[in-house]
């Protein structure tokens, strides 16, 4: 991640980002927003202060950055904890005070590191919809994830990196033909939370299912044949009508 934000540079290799070098061109770096894994807080600031305060660096007047900051956190769910020092913030409140941050100045891409480590389900789920709602609006999104439930739920592309080198590249579905037999965890959410009792029964005949847990907002299976189990998916829901 640094060495996309020019943080760092390279010791083999280059980064260019249409055609230009993070690490010299500070009008390049200006079009990034940067979710950092680390805390990076004043924690004697309200959340407010604190996202205004990086709007005025980029040159906006006080007024205007304290108003963009409020429908901002407001966006968030954060409207009722704006003024409240961040030092209070649990850690999800502080994840989304990240993401308010990164995106005030309206850059063109982010960069997100382990954006969602360590948040409840709830903060989870409003995190990602704005995630689809920024890459909706023409925005390049780069993630960094170890939970590949969150990898596939959102991207388009997945890199698979070990060491600093590549192993693989592509979509969701070629990324899975490649690994068919590693075991896996799937998150199912059908649209209706009181079918999660009928998904999980159906889901426990199939051959290809190894294990199957009920959670508040979706039903988590484990395979280790995914390949067989996303062709069986689509079926089961459709006989079942679970949507």
């Amino acid at each position: 991640m640094k060495l996309v934000l020019g943080l760092a540079r390279p010791s083999l290799g280059s980064v260019s980002i249409d055609g230009r070098n993070p690490a010299s061109d500070w009008e390049l770096r200006s079009r990034f927003g940067f979710v950092p894994e680390y805390e990076c807080f004043y924690d004697h600031m309200t959340g407010r202060g604190y996202v205004a305060h990086f709007l005025q660096l980029q040159g906006v007047s006080p007024d205007e950055a304290g108003e963009r900051a409020a429908d901002l956190l407001d966006d968030l769910g954060l409207v009722e904890a704006m003024e409240r020092r961040i030092r209070t913030y649990s850690h999800g409140m502080r994840q989304k005070t990240k993401f308010a941050r990164a995106i005030a100045h309206d850059p063109d891409i982010l960069v997100l590191d382990e954006p969602f480590q360590g948040t409840d389900p709830t903060t989870r789920r409003l995190l990602m919809e704005r995630i689809r709602k920024w890459a909706g609006e023409g925005r390049t999104i780069l993630l960094s994830s170890h939970i590949l439930h969150d990898v596939e739920a959102l991207t388009d592309s997945i890199v698979f990196l070990s060491g600093g080198q590549v192993l693989a590249v592509g979509d969701r579905h070629a990324i899975q033909k490649l690994m068919p037999h590693v075991r896996q965890k799937v998150r199912l959410t059908p649209a209706d939370a009181g079918q999660r009792g009928q998904l999980a029964r159906l889901l426990l005949e199939q051959p290809s299912i190894e294990g199957v847990s009920l959670q508040r907002d979706w039903v988590e299976i484990d395979t280790s044949n995914a390949e067989a189990f996303h062709q069986a998916l689509p079926p089961l829901l459709r006989k079942a009508k679970i949507a």
